[in-house]
């Protein structure tokens, strides 16, 4: 046990050092501050800036950095990447960052940095971060460097709280591993049903999902003035002259998240149209791309406003609204298009969104008490759920009777509903989540709320390598305002697409359609042998996970199985 700690705290201590080296370089102006101090508890020591800065343009470690680097045992490789770290340049203006640095989102974050990065007199470095960053920024010769704040930075010295760095740490630390032992739960009840799972015929799901009437596809630009939300609205179409469509067609609804825009998923809705389904994707026209752009560019002082909680459920209402009026006008529509017969599939903030659709009540209480004190930096989406707070405390009702299905993909939600916002849900839903996802992480924002959901018909996918970007089309004809760099994308976002349209159509086809058939298709075995054969990005799905399987496995306890099998020990 004592090795065990003594590794533990070497690991801590690697990582405090290089996050350490990053968040000194980028704070402290070499023109201004001379020492870095390295505080913890009483002990204190000093690191001199221009030693940082030679060791950043290529020199050798002066005789106290190698000393640091010595005790971290940092190998060569790792202090050529802390190099190449210092000097790489951001491609951002100076009122992109600070339009974001001045929102409530920004200062939250530098709430949260200014406990570890403080002043000489232990203050917060709030301000100082603040204008280090715009400073930098601004700067055309050297741009947004950690270099480049390293000489902005406006104090004499730069105070590293490593007591409060190790506490975040040691956060960081319990916080993966107690996501992987919930993924690892999540995928040993995936084998176990696939194991159980009574044999099917493969060949005929397969044929189910794979060989559906391939329809023509229609587009038509809706637009709703109140709010002035746009819409492409796709209809199926006879590609055949002896073609039939279908006699009652369903609608499906796409909701993008935040800083995205509808044209993101018209993959999603060209692939289900061409299956016949009716579908809409549109822009929310508070939290689109449009919304971030304003934002950037000064127009708007927030990332969004609080009300958009209320108006992104009752944008998808007023679309719905408006399918109806279009079907009542038009006679091929009147009696084909089942516009109380709807799913909704929204991703991120959109995942949100469905869920609100789908019957998910408010929890005031519980959402002011995670956003108060600011919220756990390990989960990003809180920031965003955060702004809720106005609006949740009025608990408005913003489940639309006509929707029957929701799929919620990098769902956020968990602090705004939490377990009896959850347990209010009454129709089937499928949660899809992402182990990569850094954004909306998946234990706490999509695991831990599938254990509090109630509905008869629920689904957990779990999906490896996958990220909370993965099922954005970023090739889209018009790219969001804000791009993502490659890495963030996983390593093969087409699959994770491809992922989506397959559970999509199944779970639309079974709980709009009512056809029975495709509960083989939405089956661990199903998955597992007959969709997700790349080991790039595996599936896992689950229909039930009990509250407390999931606690004993965060503790690092014995899970059992509902048949008593060991599934982790």
């Amino acid at each position: 046990m004592q090795a065990i700690r003594c590794q533990l705290t070497q690991r801590l201590g690697k990582a405090i050092l290089l996050a350490g080296l990053g968040l000194m370089a980028a704070v402290i102006p070499a023109h201004s501050a001379e020492d870095i101090i390295i505080s913890y508890g009483i002990l204190e020591r000093k690191i001199p800036i221009r030693d940082l800065e030679a060791f950043a343009n290529g020199e050798d470690l002066s005789p106290q950095l190698a000393a640091y680097a010595s005790y971290a045992g940092l190998t060569e490789e790792e202090l050529s990447a802390g190099q190449r770290v210092l000097t790489q340049q951001v491609d951002i203006s100076q009122v992109d960052v600070a339009q974001f640095l001045y929102t409530s989102q920004g200062a939250t974050l530098l709430t949260l940095v200014g406990d570890v990065v403080q002043t000489p007199s232990r203050q917060s470095g709030f301000s100082a971060i603040r204008g280090a960053l715009i400073l930098a920024a601004a700067d055309d010769t050297e741009g947004l460097s950690i270099l480049n704040f390293l000489k902005k930075y406006p104090t004499p010295a730069i105070r590293i709280n490593v007591g409060r760095g190790l506490e975040i740490a040691r956060d960081v630390t319990e916080t993966l591993d107690d996501a992987e032992r919930a993924y690892t739960l999540v995928n040993a009840l995936a084998n176990e049903s696939a194991e159980q799972s009574p044999e099917t015929d493969t060949l005929a799901t397969r044929q189910l999902i794979f060989d559906l009437p391939d329809f023509a596809v229609a587009e038509q630009s809706l637009f709703l003035s109140d709010r002035d939300v746009a819409a492409s609205f796709f209809l199926p179409r006879p590609r055949l002259p002896n073609q039939a469509l279908p006699e009652n067609i369903p609608v499906v609804v796409v909701s993008h998240g935040l800083g995205d825009e509808r044209s993101s998923y018209r993959y999603l809705a060209e692939f289900l149209a061409q299956r016949g389904f009716a579908v809409a994707v549109l822009d929310h026209p508070g939290s689109n791309s449009r919304q971030i752009a304003q934002l950037l560019s000064g127009f708007t002082p927030e990332l969004i406003n609080d009300r958009e909680f209320e108006n992104r459920p009752q944008d998808i209402s007023a679309l719905l609204d408006e399918i109806q009026l279009l079907a009542e006008r038009r006679a091929d529509l009147r009696d084909r298009l089942d516009i109380n017969n709807v799913g909704v599939i929204g991703q991120s903030f959109g995942g949100y969104t469905a869920l609100a659709l789908a019957g998910a009540t408010y929890s005031p209480n519980q959402l002011a008490a995670a956003c108060s004190p600011p919220p756990n930096y390990l989960n990003p989406s809180l920031l965003l759920q955060c702004q809720a707070e106005t609006v949740a405390a009025e608990t408005p009702v913003l489940r639309d009777s006509r929707v029957q299905a929701v799929l919620a993909v990098n769902s956020v939600g968990s602090e705004i509903f939490g377990p009896s916002g959850f347990s209010a849900i009454e129709i089937p839903t499928l949660i899809l989540a992402a182990t990569a996802d850094t954004v909306a992480p998946a234990l706490p924002e999509q695991i831990e709320p599938f254990t509090w959901l109630q509905t008869e018909h629920r689904y957990l996918v779990l999906t490896s390598s996958a990220t909370h970007f993965s099922v954005i089309d970023w090739n889209a004809e018009s790219a969001p305002s804000v791009p993502v760099p490659v890495a963030l994308l996983g390593s093969n976002p087409e699959l994770a697409q491809d992922y989506l349209q397959i559970l999509a159509l199944a779970f639309m086809q079974r709980h709009l359609r009512q056809d029975e058939r495709y509960d083989a298709a939405l089956t661990a075995e199903f998955l597992q042998n007959s969709v997700a054969r790349s080991p790039l990005a595996p599936l896992s799905l689950i229909e039930n996970l009990r509250p407390e399987a999931l606690e004993q496995a965060i503790n690092g306890e014995e899970v059992l199985s509902d048949r008593g099998v060991p599934l982790l020990r």
